[in-house]
Parts: structure tokens; C-alpha cells; sequence
């Protein structure tokens, strides 16, 4: 009783708007205040929260608020117009595309739709592109910052679990991929509906593009080989980082560092975008978003820890058992209560208490840590575009200045047809996520 009353209160006060960190405190020391238990283990179980893994989650921050400005985006954006203006839909196209090159260097989902919405939707709309159209996809598009490695969230996964870092990242490139197709075939299939030829864009496309004027070239023909030129340093980053993992040349920390290193020597002597004076700003802001994090790291294992202690995770797993002994009702089941989580709670709040509660079940039903976590992170990606949280949808909007309800109709078929689809093909089609890292790394947990 005491522990649902706990567990309630902390609900409410996140309703309420009270910040996450300190609803998930209120609510292990409301819990110690009912039953007269002892908060001597919060102290250690708050220590411990911070001693494993969590230093590369500050360096990989750091890495992608220097690759978001150092110019590799606005090259990125380049690359992809350069690639796509000859396909239909093809200016469209170049958000998923996009942000799955961004999201393989930065690691977010959050900078990928700030990014793509400032840099692109200027550019796009002009064009005459449905500015609702593109806020929508822009938001869709953003859970491909957490599919394509290297991930923030495997980072965050791997604290609360024993999965190991290379086989998390592995494990989302192949979902990713079929991610990213889902979208282009569908912005194929609907774009029309969201486009119409500005007169100034009409009068400049060539003969040959009449049948479909959104394949008009925004880009000079005469810049595309400068324009690979200058993306080859963009892709040499992830090469780099994810050859030194799999390689064991460094740690998933160490190629933080490096990530941060290699993010500063270019956009500063390459891309010519940072100067050295703002990289102690660049410094500070990441600390101001890594505070909100390592914060939310001690107060929820506290009450995650209440939680195994009273036994919740095996609870959980005789309720869902109960339901029904049939693996694949399970995984449904599974896969409903990550969705429906997703759509109230933050991303890191998700990995943190969810997990522990989850791994008995997953063992029980033989579904290794890797699957798991790559479930989850889809559940996170759709959870930040179906409301009522949707971050995705509510950074779109604002930087598009779009309200939410004009998103949802653009919004529908990304997240019916491909965002849901995704959460069931990495449920019921393990080898999407676990062949590779077994191709490369052989048996996995």
C-alpha cells in the first residue's frame, strides 16, 4: 500500500509540472515516511548511480553541441539536397535522410529536430513546402538521432543493465535503416498534398523537372563536388569513433573524448565555424543540459531500487505471465506498456525505471538485454511524437511555429505506418537488431 501510494504521489507531482528529478525523490523519501524504512541506501544507491559509464554521456553531449556548430550540418543539408533533388519528393526526402546522417554524429534526438527545424524548414518553404508538413516530419524524423549510432540512450541503457555499449550500437543500425526507407516511401506516396511550386521557383525549373517541380535544384551544379569535398570530415567522425570501438582501440568513454576532439579540431580548422572563444560557452550550456540529467540519474534509481526491493519486477512479471504464458502475447504486451510509457514519460525516466522492471520478464521469455534495449529505444522515438509528452512535436512547433494541432494530420501516416510498424518488427523479427552485432561481436546477453 505504501509503495502505490509512493508511486501515485510521484505521478501526480509530474502532472503537476513539478520537475521530474525531485517528483522521483518526493516519492522514495514519501515512501521511507509510510513504512518507517531507512534512507541510509539512498545515499550509496544515489553515489553508485554516477560511477558506471557516466562519464561518457557529458563527452558525447559535448561532441554533438560542437558538431552542431562547427558547420558539418549545414554540409550535411548540402549533401543530401545534392543526392536527392533528382528523385520525386526529393527536397521532402531530405529530412530523414538528414537527420539519420546527424543523428550518427550527434547522438540525439532532441538536437536533431532542433537542428533540422532551423537549418531546413527556411529552406524548405521557400521552396513551397507546407510549413505544417514540415514541423511534422522534422518531429518524426527526430527518433532517428537514437537509432543511428553512436546513441545516447545505449549510454543510458547500459547503467541499469549489462548490454554491453558496442552491441547497443550495432543493434539499432538496421532498424534505423528500414526507419528511414519506411519515411521516404511515404513522404514519396504524400507529398504532393503539402507542396506547391512558388511563381519564383516555377519560373527556374528546367524543362526536364515540369512533370514534378520539387525536384527544382536549390543546389548549383557547379558546388557538388565541393560540396562531398567538404562532408568527407563529417563522415570521418563516425568511422573514427565506431572503428576505435570495435576495433579496441578505446572504450565507449575514451570515444567520447575523442568524438569531442576531433569535433573541435574541425569545426575550427576545417569548417572555420567555432572560435576559440566560444568554446567555453559551448562548454557551459552542455552543463547546464548535463545537470538535468545526472540529477535524474540518482533520484529514480532510488526509487527504482525501492521498487526491486519490494520485489515489483517479479510482480510484474507474474501479471504479465498471468495474462497469458504464449511468448509472442507477451512481447505485445511488452510492447503496449513501452508505448504507452513512452507517450508520458522522459526518455531517460523510461530507460531508468523501466528497465530493472522489465529485464525478469525478458529473461523469462528469452529475450536478450540487446532486443530489449533497442525495443525500448523505438518506444522512446514514438513516445516523442505521440502526445500527450511528444518533445519532438512540441520543439518542431516552436521552431517552425506550427501549432500542435495542425501537426497530427501531416503527422498520421510517418507514425501509423512506420514509427508503430517499427516498434513491432524489432519485437517480432529479432535478428533485425541482433544479427549484426553477432556477425560482429558473436554472442551477445
Amino acid at each position: 500500500m505504501e509503495l502505490l501510494i509512493s508511486t501515485g504521489l510521484i505521478l501526480v507531482l509530474i502532472f503537476m509540472g513539478m520537475s521530474v528529478p525531485f517528483c522521483f525523490l518526493s516519492g522514495s523519501l514519501f515512501y521511507a515516511f509510510l513504512s518507517g524504512a531507512s534512507t541510509g541506501g539512498y545515499v550509496s544507491t544515489a553515489f553508485n548511480a554516477h560511477t558506471h559509464g557516466v562519464l561518457a554521456i557529458p563527452l558525447f553531449m559535448i561532441a554533438g553541441t560542437l558538431i552542431e556548430k562547427s558547420g558539418i550540418a549545414k554540409t550535411l543539408i548540402d549533401l543530401g539536397e545534392l543526392m536527392l533533388r533528382r528523385f520525386k519528393g526529393g527536397m521532402g526526402a531530405t529530412i530523414p535522410v538528414v537527420s539519420a546522417f546527424f543523428g550518427a554524429l550527434s547522438g540525439s534526438g532532441t538536437a536533431t529536430v532542433t537542428t533540422m527545424g532551423t537549418m531546413l524548414t527556411p529552406r524548405l518553404e521557400e521552396l513551397g513546402w507546407d510549413r505544417r508538413y514540415l514541423s511534422a516530419f522534422i518531429a518524426a524524423a527526430g527518433p532517428l538521432g537514437y537509432m543511428i549510432p553512436p546513441n545516447m540512450n545505449a549510454i543510458i541503457y547500459t547503467t541499469v543493465s549489462s548490454a554491453s555499449v558496442a552491441a547497443l550500437f550495432l543493434a539499432t543500425v538496421i532498424p534505423g535503416i528500414i526507419w528511414l526507407a519506411l519515411y521516404l516511401i511515404i513522404n514519396r506516396l504524400t507529398y504532393k498534398q503539402w507542396y506547391k511550386v512558388p511563381e519564383s521557383v516555377e519560373k527556374q525549373t528546367v524543362q526536364s523537372s515540369l512533370n514534378d517541380p520539387a525536384l527544382m535544384e536549390p543546389v548549383k551544379k557547379t558546388s557538388s563536388l565541393s560540396i562531398v569535398i567538404d562532408s568527407i570530415p563529417a563522415f570521418l567522425m563516425p568511422v573514427i569513433i565506431m572503428g576505435g570501438i570495435y576495433s579496441g582501440i578505446f572504450s565507449a568513454t575514451e570515444a567520447g573524448a575523442v568524438g569531442c576532439l576531433y569535433a573541435l579540431i574541425v569545426g575550427i580548422a576545417y569548417y572555420k565555424k567555432i572560435k576559440l572563444r566560444d568554446v567555453f560557452k559551448t562548454f557551459l550550456n552542455t552543463g547546464n543540459s548535463l545537470g538535468s540529467i545526472l540529477i535524474m540519474f540518482p533520484m529514480t534509481l532510488m526509487f527504482s531500487r525501492i521498487l526491486v526491493v519490494n520485489n515489483v519486477p517479479a510482480m510484474l512479471t507474474e501479471f504479465i505471465t498471468g495474462f497469458s504464458t504464449n511468448r509472442l502475447v507477451i512481447l505485445l504486451i511488452i510492447d503496449i506498456v513501452l508505448i504507452f510509457a513512452g507517450c508520458f514519460l522522459d526518455v531517460g525516466v523510461l530507460l531508468l525505471v523501466f528497465t530493472p522492471l522489465l529485464l525478469p520478464t525478458a529473461s523469462l521469455i528469452g529475450l536478450t538485454q540487446v532486443q530489449l534495449g533497442v525495443m525500448m529505444f523505438v518506444a522512446v522515438g514514438v513516445g516523442t511524437i505521440t502526445p500527450p509528452m511528444a518533445m519532438n512535436l512540441f520543439i518542431a512547433g516552436k521552431i517552425c511555429d506550427v501549432e500542435l494541432k495542425d501537426m497530427l494530420k501531416p503527422l498520421v501516416p510517418f507514425l501509423l505506418f512506420a514509427a508503430l510498424p517499427m516498434m513491432f518488427l524489432v519485437t517480432y523479427f529479432p535478428e533485425l537488431s541482433l544479427w549484426l552485432p553477432r556477425l560482429v561481436l558473436g554472442a551477445i546477453n
